[in-house]
């Protein structure tokens, strides 16, 4: 096993059933991977709360950003029909 999944799991505090048995259903590295992927998975799902956020903020400054263009429109037709 590596150095790196050597540590991983020790600062893991093991594979999870906490004592070691003879009977083993999966290995050390099975247990380090999983806790990446699981890790991986926090992370990306932060990432996409944050793109979403970003996101929403985009929709409604284009929302905005149309809206003014149409006002200004409306307000430089009406301004040529009253004159």
């Amino acid at each position: 096993m590596s150095e790196d999944a050597t540590k991983e799991v020790a600062a893991a505090g093991g594979p999870p059933g906490g004592r070691r048995t003879r009977m083993r259903l999966a290995s050390e590295e099975f247990f380090f991977l999983l806790q990446r992927i699981d890790r991986l998975d926090e992370k990306l799902s932060g990432e996409i709360k944050s793109l979403e956020n970003k996101l929403n903020g985009l929709v409604f400054w284009a929302i905005g950003t149309i809206v003014a263009i149409v006002v200004g429109f409306a307000g430089v037709i009406a301004m040529l029909a009253l004159s």
